[in-house]
């Protein structure tokens, strides 16, 4: 993968951002001076507040925003108050509020909308060629709906039929041990799965599909990263150029994934319908798209939604098993905590006759604290959940200050400072592969008190958020949950892992972490 480009292109576009600060200087987009914004305490700014201080802290942003996050939460969302964010993703700023206000989100959507903040984000107008596919998301219905809690257990069945395949092709099964690059090779393997619940078979069998969905899922984060690090201005123009990899990657996906999709269409016309089992997101979305008018009803429009799903199957999954791999091998008292999570899979998989089931699945309790916790250690991004206030009634932030319906204000919320405070985790810097289910370990002596409700991989709470808070939860994340069980499951089970390079510090690029580069492991199949 590109993630090592990175490091170098960001300096390229960090210093291309300050040669064009003259453009955002013009359009007085670099300094919140208006409306509510005006009235916001701001952190990385210099006291004189000047349009020159402003100027620095937004290019700044693009490789220090951790270090002012946590300035911020520490000064002001401790004490429950808001705080504006230089960064140059907005060329202004974000308004970060507290933990204390996350009820907000559990207002409906068509009061608080995330939308426009995705499409930002992602940049996907520069990155897909066909604006109704981004501007109108009618494929995350499947995800609502095809990916609920209740539909999991027939996926369970057909994801452990294609697990034992993608770890075999990335992993191997020799006993003398094989050198793998651990980010690389755990992206490969998560995407080799996700492919089946994506197209089915025999399209995820392809090599070349795989080769290039990866591809393509690496070009559309990074590229979309790197035209956040531009000043605003100059997107409209610069950003076009640097998206070409993506839609040189679209356009390779496109010949091989059109005609998969129009069997599958030929297929439902001829009233043979789905295949066995869940069904894939083809089917899901041609089921979909007949609901939204013909124009829907497309091949190629289809296949592209199918392209706009693919970094959130791929990246987001890849990005929580490989975490969650290296962190359990990697842990304090690591032979221990291996040996106690592989016999309660051992344990669970006697019982159940296999982890091919959701019953199967929901009974690895250490396993999901596990990679609970590493989703808590290891946040994709410094803040999420941004909303804008789209209708309703404003939004009151105390001493005279609100939102109000339609204002330019983007709000969002500290996320990876809460899951490192230690006022609500001890030890938070730690990776304590059993905190979330210690509590409900029959041999404890301090075992939580009977009627204590489980916090598992998809509980979401005001100090859990990687899976976002109230009604703008991700609907998905009973899919992720299942996933990444069975891998990690399939990993304690299968392979003895030596992880030979300890990842490097955390960096970020804006708001996003940059994922573990450079670390080699050996994986050895067990007898």
């Amino acid at each position: 993968m590109l993630w090592t480009t990175l490091h170098l292109s960001t300096l390229v576009v960090a210093a291309a951002g300050l040669l064009l600060l003259q453009v955002l200087i013009k359009l007085r987009r670099c300094k919140p001076r208006s409306g509510l914004m005006s009235k916001i305490d701001a952190v990385g700014v210099s006291p004189s507040n000047s349009s020159v201080s402003w100027l620095v802290a937004i290019a700044k942003s693009v490789v220090a925003m951790q270090e002012t996050m946590r300035e911020g939460y520490e000064k002001f969302s401790k004490y429950d108050k808001p705080f504006a964010l230089p960064t140059m993703s907005t060329g202004g700023a974000v308004l970060v509020l507290p933990p204390s206000m996350l009820h907000l989100l559990k207002k409906p959507r068509d009061e608080l909308s995330g939308y426009n903040a995705l499409i930002d984000n992602a940049q996907f107008r520069y990155l897909m060629t066909d604006k109704d596919v981004w501007d109108n998301v009618i494929h995350f219905d499947i995800v609502r709906k095809d990916l609920a809690q209740k539909n999991m257990g027939p996926i369970a069945s057909v994801m452990a039929e294609e697990w034992d395949l993608a770890f075999r092709s990335c992993w191997g099964h020799s006993r003398d041990g094989v050198s793998v690059d651990a980010w690389e090779s755990m992206v490969r393997i998560v995407a080799h799965a996700a492919l089946r619940v994506m197209v089915g078979l025999p399209g995820c069998r392809n090599q070349e599909y795989l080769d290039q969905s990866i591809k393509y899922a690496n070009a559309v984060l990074t590229d979309g990263c790197l035209i956040s690090c531009l000043p605003p201005s100059v997107r409209p123009v610069l950003g076009r150029i640097m998206s070409i990899r993506a839609r040189y990657h679209q356009r390779k996906l496109m010949k091989i994934l059109v005609p998969i999709v129009e069997e599958k269409m030929r297929r439902c016309d001829d009233g043979k319908g789905r295949d066995a089992g869940p069904g894939d997101v083809i089917q899901w979305l041609i089921r979909v798209a007949k609901n939204h008018g013909s124009e829907q009803v497309v091949a190629e429009k289809i296949a592209l939604r199918i392209l706009a799903l693919t970094p959130m199957f791929i990246f987001a999954n890849g990005w929580v098993f490989a975490h969650a791999v290296l962190d359990i091998h990697r842990s304090q008292d690591r032979d221990d905590v291996i040996k106690t999570l592989e016999s309660e899979c051992r344990r669970v998989s006697a019982e159940y006759g296999g982890l091919s089931s959701k019953e199967a699945v929901d009974a690895l309790h250490g396993v999901d604290s596990a990679v609970r916790e590493s989703m808590r250690h290891n946040d994709v991004s410094i803040y999420l959940l941004p909303f804008d206030v789209i209708s309703g009634g404003a939004i009151e932030l105390g001493q005279g200050l609100r939102i109000t319906a339609g204002s330019d204000v983007r709000s969002v919320y500290p996320v990876q400072m809460v899951h490192m405070d230690p006022d609500l985790y001890q030890s938070p810097k730690l990776f304590d592969p059993f905190r979330f289910s210690r509590g409900f370990d029959p041999s404890n002596p301090n075992r939580c008190p009977l009627g204590t409700t489980r916090e598992t991989m998809t509980t979401v709470s005001t100090s859990f958020l990687p899976f976002g808070y109230g009604r703008h939860a991700c609907p998905g994340r009973w899919f992720t949950a299942q996933m990444m069980k069975q891998a990690v499951a399939h990993v304690l089970l299968n392979y003895d892992v030596q992880v030979l390079k300890k990842p490097t510090r955390k960096t970020s690029i804006l708001n996003f972490i940059v994922p573990p580069q450079d670390v080699e492991m050996v994986v050895t199949r067990k007898a």
